[in-house]
């Protein structure tokens, strides 16, 4: 039995018909029983001169006899003879069964002449069979694939644990790094390394007139590095699919703006050492919320907030969805470029909560994924406008390592103020507003500059106090009650990790090329990362691990190659 005819259309100058595809039509056969005939049309005037005087160019198992449908709809007679079309310059036949008068005096033998437009042109394309691989290729694709399979599997499991997703690696995927010739080793932390120290003196500062400026413009993330390629500041973008993100930094000054009318705030809210006063001419409101140590607590508790009015704004402001989108914006990018950090920081945080229930981190984020223990919001307060800038300092009492979150929000010219100095390397950052900026404000000096009159700015800051750590560390305890237990070898082991400490945290901060190599977080995932566009060299120069050199010398070890 013969198959089905198929149809397709065609289309003959303005008028389309449908030819039925025969697919056991034999069109070599065709060919030469229809060689010697001639087109015979008995009313010619079915078809103008202009579409009969044309090549057809055919593709194969075409047959012409099978537009009758079209020629019925002109008045011709329903049988028609076999026709065949080729590639080549043919001619097409009809007879009729019953003849009709000619009323035509047209050539009723028109050949179809080659290269006319009128009929588009349909070529094939022969497909080539696929290479047959041997077996011994088949089953080591196969092994590959399982292999990678279990590779990429492990590699997922490990970032279910830790909160990874898409969204990181797309992040990490389209930052840019920036090297700087500076060494992470030299900020200057306390010998503990619990904390940072003061800012450094200005003897030690770079002159405003050697400030080297960095424009950013904001749309997309860039990481600072050290000299030995690790990542100790990230300049972060809004999120790379958040199109509304300028309306969610409108809708965050608003919600700052009425948080500051339903707020109380005395004179110890409007004067603190990071706002300057009559320094810059400039005075804004700090409130914190969250927990915290230090100061001379003895254990870390609430930060208090004073009034039921001041908390019942703190905890509106904290229900603000937009507010909820920048946290977890934020979160995600400590996560992303120094994921060890975010995990010693969250693990900090659940210990310290599962010690004592009482514990209330800022709202938004829960115990089990908060990356800070506390959050300040620096707004206009008593003050007509909001123009938060601060002096030069450093927030010392801040776990030493960790970055804390600063997020600028307002309508202000970033080319004209808000730009964050780094005064350790001497970088002037432009700052635009909804951007936000994660660097170790315990070790290194800044400040803001002033933006211009009638302009607003205010600021986000997340961060967690390092006494948390020490707390935590210690057992739950201070270094005193701890000291008073400790003798022998158990007081030297505690001396020697407090010299080495520093050194140590530093190994927490993410490589770039392990960035790169989707390792972001400093473990050995292989090459199923997600993270790389193009494959990493095994023979790549890398930088060796932190050296006693390294930290005397403050000069980079000598490069020596290595399998990664």
């Amino acid at each position: 039995m013969s198959r089905p005819p198929q149809q397709s259309t065609c289309s003959f100058g303005e008028e389309e018909i449908q030819i039925l595809r025969f697919p056991d039509f034999d069109l070599e056969e065709s060919l030469r029983s229809e060689n010697e005939r001639e087109l015979q049309f008995k009313n010619a005037s079915a078809f103008p001169d202009e579409i009969l005087d044309l090549d057809y160019e055919v593709v194969e198992e075409a047959s012409v006899p099978h537009v009758r449908d079209f020629l019925e709809s002109r008045g011709h007679d329903q049988r028609s003879s076999s026709a065949s079309c080729s590639g080549n310059p043919a001619s097409i036949s009809r007879q009729s069964s019953s003849p009709r008068p000619n009323t035509s005096k047209r050539n009723t033998n028109i050949p179809i002449k080659p290269h006319s437009p009128a009929l588009p042109t349909v070529s094939t394309t022969t497909l080539k069979s696929p290479k047959k691989l041997t077996a011994r290729q088949l089953r080591s694709q196969r092994k590959t694939e399982l292999s990678r399979a279990r590779r990429k599997k492990a590699a997922q499991d490990r970032d279910a644990q830790n909160d990874i997703d898409s969204y990181v690696l797309q992040t990490a995927q389209s930052a840019i790094p920036h090297s700087i010739d500076f060494n992470a080793l030299s900020m200057p932390a306390s010998e503990p390394g619990w904390i940072g120290t003061k800012e450094l003196p200005k003897s030690e500062l770079p002159p405003v007139s050697n400030l080297r400026n960095f424009h950013w413009d904001g749309k997309v993330t860039v990481v600072l590095l050290d000299r030995l390629d690790r990542i100790w500041t990230v300049l972060g973008a809004p999120p790379p699919k958040a199109k509304d993100w300028d309306e969610v930094n409108s809708s965050l000054m608003e919600a700052l703006e009425d948080y500051d009318k339903n707020s109380e705030f005395n004179d110890e809210d409007m004067s603190n050492r990071r706002s300057g006063g009559s320094i810059i001419g400039n005075k804004y409101a700090v409130r914190n919320t969250g927990v915290s140590q230090g100061g001379g607590q003895k254990q870390p508790g609430n930060i208090a907030v004073r009034s039921l009015k001041n908390k019942a704004a703190i905890e509106t402001l904290s229900k603000n969805e937009c507010l909820g989108r920048l946290v977890g914006h934020t979160s995600r990018l400590y996560s992303t470029f120094a994921n060890k950090l975010a995990a010693e920081s969250r693990r900090i945080c659940q210990e310290l909560q599962e010690k004592d229930p009482a514990l209330s981190y800022p709202s938004q984020s829960s115990h089990s994924t908060s990356y800070w223990a506390a959050r300040s919001y620096n707004t206009a307060g008593r003050s007509k406008v909001a123009a938060a800038a601060s002096v030069r300092h450093t927030d010392f009492g801040n776990w030493a390592p960790g970055w804390c979150c600063v997020t600028a929000i307002g309508e202000f010219d970033p080319d004209q103020g808000g730009q964050l100095i780094l005064w350790n390397v001497g970088l002037r950052i432009r700052f635009p507003p909804g951007c936000s900026i994660l660097f170790p404000s315990a070790v290194i000096t800044h400040s803001n500059e002033p933006i211009r009159p009638g302009e607003k700015r205010y600021s986000i800051v997340e961060y967690s106090a390092g006494g948390l750590f020490r707390w935590v560390y210690n057992g739950f305890q201070t270094d005193e009650d701890l000291l008073k237990g400790l003798k022998g070898k158990e007081l030297e082991r505690w001396k020697t990790e407090r010299s080495c400490r520093w050194k140590s945290n530093v190994r927490m901060y993410t490589k770039w090329q392990e960035l790169l190599r989707g390792d972001y977080k400093g473990e050995e995932l292989g090459n199923e990362s997600d993270l790389t566009d193009y494959e990493y060299c095994k023979t790549e120069e890398v930088e060796s691990d932190l050296t006693d050199y390294e930290y005397l010398t403050d000069e980079p070890p000598a490069r020596k190659r290595a399998k990664l």
